[in-house]
């Protein structure tokens, strides 16, 4: 047996988690100047769970995004 918590998955490296963390902020800030907001108009908590929820947007579309690549350096068209 060993001794992990079951359900555990492993962790991306620092530097990735930061870019995405980066990426996320980035992509929050131009959805605020879409809608016409500043950073002012949110409080701390509701701009954290903003870029949370976008962080979790952007890591479901890395895993189809990594499964094209493969596809095509496998040359399978898949239709993407």
């Amino acid at each position: 047996m060993t001794d992990e918590a079951p359900g555990r998955r492993i962790r991306a490296p620092k530097a990735v988690r930061r870019k995405l963390r980066e990426a996320a902020i980035a992509k929050v800030r131009q959805d605020m100047i879409h809608a016409g907001r500043t950073e002012a108009d949110y409080s701390a908590e509701d701009l954290e769970y903003l870029v949370a929820e976008k962080e979790k947007e952007l890591w479901s579309g890395l895993g189809w995004k990594g499964f094209g690549v493969a596809a095509l350096l496998l040359g399978i068209n898949i239709g993407i």
